[in-house]
C-alpha cells in the first residue's frame, strides 16, 4: 500500500508540474496565432492595384519621395498583393486630365493643388485667402483640424475623397528683374495667372497677370513672355526655375499644398483590412513628409543661394500688412461668391481657432 500511495503521489506531482509548465507564459502561443493572423490578412485576399499620377517631378521632391515610401511600405505590408504604380511629371496628362481620369476610374488616385480646382470643387476657393496661416506649425494644426478635414471631404462633389494633404509649403514671389521690397516694387511685372482669384489679387497689386500651363512656365520665363511667377520653394527648385529667376522675395502670402485624391468608388471597392493597410501606411509617409517640408525648404534657400546665386529677400511686416489688406479686398467678395459666405467663414474661424 506504502509503494502504491508513493506512486500516485509521484504521478500526480508529474502531472501538475506538467500543466504549470505548459501555462509558463500562456500569451506566447496566442500572440504568435495572432502575429501569423495579421501577416496571412494582408497577403490574403484579391490583387490590388493602385495608380497613383501627379504632374510633380524630380525624385528630389519630397512628395515624390513620399509616394516611394508609400509604395514600398504598402507592398511589403501586403506581401506584394497590392501593387502601387506611380506615374511622375504628368506622364498621364496635366492636373485637370488625371483629375478626370480619377473621376472615371481609369486610375485609382491623383495629387491635386485646391488652388487650381477651385472653380469646379467651390468649397476649395476658402483656401485662396491671403495671409491666412502665420507660419508651418499654424497651417499643419489647421490640415489637422476638423477644417482640414472639410476640405478634404469636398472632392467628394467629383466623386472623389481627398485622404492625404502632401504640402508643398508656403508660395514666395519669384522674378527676373527685381527684389520685392516694396508694393511699387510689384507694379508693371508680367507673372503667370493660373486662376480668377489669384489673377484679382496680384493686379490689385500692379502686376499683369498671363494664364499660363504650370508645364509651360519654365519656357514662358526664358522666352521672357512673363517675368515672373508665385510658388513654393520646393516647386521653384523642382521646375528648376532658378535658371531663370534671380530673385525671390519671401512673402509667404499663402500656404500651398497638394492633396492625394482617390476615386470613391475605389476606396469603396476595398476589404476592411486593405482599407486600413492603406490608410496606416498612408499616415507614416505623411508624417514624414511634414518634417520634410519644413527642414528641405531651408536647406533649398540655402543651396539656391550658394550654388545658383539666387537672391532671397526677405518682406518687411509693413510690406505684407499692405499686401494683406490690398489683396484681400481685391478678392474677399469673389471668395465667398465662389465658396458662399458661409464655408468662407468656416474655413476663418478654424484658421483662428488654431493659430
Amino acid at each position: 500500500m506504502k509503494k502504491m500511495l508513493a506512486l500516485l503521489l509521484v504521478l500526480m506531482m508529474t502531472v501538475t508540474m506538467t500543466a504549470c509548465g505548459g501555462n509558463d507564459n500562456p500569451a506566447t502561443a496566442e500572440d504568435a496565432g495572432s502575429e501569423n493572423g495579421a501577416e496571412a490578412a494582408a497577403v490574403e485576399g484579391e490583387d490590388v492595384v493602385i495608380k497613383i499620377a501627379t504632374v510633380i517631378s524630380g525624385d528630389e521632391s519630397p512628395t515624390i519621395q513620399a509616394l516611394r515610401k508609400f509604395e514600398e511600405n504598402v507592398e511589403a505590408a501586403s506581401g506584394g498583393r497590392i501593387e502601387v504604380q506611380l506615374f511622375t511629371g504628368g506622364q498621364l496628362g496635366n492636373a485637370v486630365e488625371t483629375m478626370d481620369q480619377a473621376r472615371s476610374g481609369e486610375i485609382e488616385m491623383v495629387t491635386s493643388n485646391p488652388l487650381t480646382i477651385n472653380t469646379t470643387i467651390t468649397d476649395l476657393a476658402a483656401l485662396d485667402q491671403f495671409f491666412l496661416f502665420d507660419d508651418y506649425d499654424h497651417a499643419f494644426r489647421f490640415l489637422e483640424s476638423d477644417g482640414g478635414q472639410l476640405m478634404l471631404d469636398a472632392y467628394q462633389q467629383m466623386g472623389l475623397q481627398g485622404i492625404a494633404y502632401f504640402p508643398l509649403g508656403f508660395r514666395q514671389f519669384t522674378n527676373s528683374a527685381r527684389p520685392i521690397e516694396t508694393v511699387e516694387d510689384l507694379r508693371g511685372l508680367r507673372i503667370r495667372g493660373y486662376n480668377p482669384i489669384q489673377i484679382a489679387a496680384w493686379e490689385s497689386v500692379g502686376c499683369n497677370l498671363s494664364s499660363v500651363d504650370w508645364g509651360e512656365t519654365f519656357t514662358a520665363m526664358q522666352q521672357n513672355l512673363i517675368d515672373g511667377q508665385e510658388g513654393a520653394i520646393t516647386s521653384f527648385y523642382e521646375a528648376r526655375f532658378y535658371e531663370v529667376q534671380d530673385y525671390v522675395s519671401l512673402t509667404n502670402h499663402i500656404f500651398s499644398t497638394d492633396v492625394l485624391v482617390a476615386s470613391e468608388a475605389f476606396l469603396n471597392s476595398l476589404s476592411d483590412a486593405d482599407r486600413e493597410l492603406i490608410e496606416t501606411e498612408l499616415e507614416k509617409v505623411v508624417a514624414w513628409h511634414w518634417e520634410e517640408i519644413v527642414s528641405s525648404t531651408d536647406s533649398l534657400i540655402d543651396m539656391l543661394a550658394e550654388e545658383h546665386g539666387t537672391q532671397f529677400n526677405e518682406v518687411s511686416d509693413d510690406v505684407i500688412a499692405e499686401l494683406r489688406e490690398t489683396m484681400n479686398a481685391a478678392t474677399e467678395d469673389m471668395i465667398a461668391e465662389i465658396s458662399g459666405q458661409e464655408i468662407l467663414d468656416i474655413i476663418g474661424k478654424y484658421a483662428e481657432e488654431t493659430r
